[in-house]
C-alpha cells in the first residue's frame, strides 16, 4: 500500500512539474470514423474524445525504472483505464521483456475526466527499455511510447 500511494505521488509530481508547453507540439486532433452510434453531422451521440496525454519514464538505477502517465478527456468518462506495458530491446524490435515478475500495470477510475497512473518496474541491469501506453475512456483509443531508458 505504501509502494502504490508513493508511486501515485511520484507520478502525479511528475505529470504537475512538466510544463504543457513542452508538449503542444505532440497534440493531434483526433479523427473517428461515423459508426451506428453517430448521426452525422445533425448532432447525435459523438465519441469522447482523449484531450491531451502526458507520458515520462526515469531509469532509477540498474535495476529500477519508473513510468508515469496522464490522459485527460473532453467529458467525463463514466469508466477510463490506462495500461502501462514494458517493453524490451530486441536487436531492432520491441519484445514483451523475459525474467521479470511484473511487465505492465493497469490502473482504472471511474466517472471522472481525467487519468494518472504510474508504477515503479523492477527491471534488468544492462537491458534496454520503453514503455507501451495505452489510454481508453471507453468510445477511444490512444496508444503512446515513451522513449528509451
Amino acid at each position: 500500500m505504501k509502494k502504490r500511494l508513493t508511486s501515485f505521488i511520484v507520478a502525479a509530481a511528475l505529470v504537475l512539474s512538466m510544463p504543457t508547453a513542452l508538449f503542444a507540439a505532440e497534440q493531434h486532433a483526433e479523427t473517428f470514423v461515423p459508426n451506428a452510434n453517430t448521426a452525422g453531422n445533425e448532432g447525435g451521440i459523438m465519441p469522447m474524445i482523449i484531450d491531451n496525454t502526458t507520458i515520462s519514464a526515469n531509469r532509477i538505477n540498474s535495476t529500477s525504472a519508473e513510468v508515469a502517465a496522464y490522459a485527460a478527456f473532453d467529458k467525463i468518462a463514466s469508466k477510463a483505464t490506462c495500461t502501462i506495458i514494458l517493453q524490451e530491446k530486441s536487436g531492432s524490435s520491441w519484445v514483451t521483456p523475459t525474467g521479470l515478475s511484473v511487465k505492465s500495470y493497469v490502473k482504472t477510475v471511474y466517472n471522472q475526466n481525467s487519468i494518472a497512473a504510474g508504477r515503479v518496474f523492477t527491471v534488468k541491469s544492462g537491458k534496454v527499455y520503453r514503455a507501451k501506453i495505452v489510454f481508453s475512456d471507453g468510445s477511444s483509443i490512444k496508444t503512446r511510447y515513451t522513449g528509451s531508458f
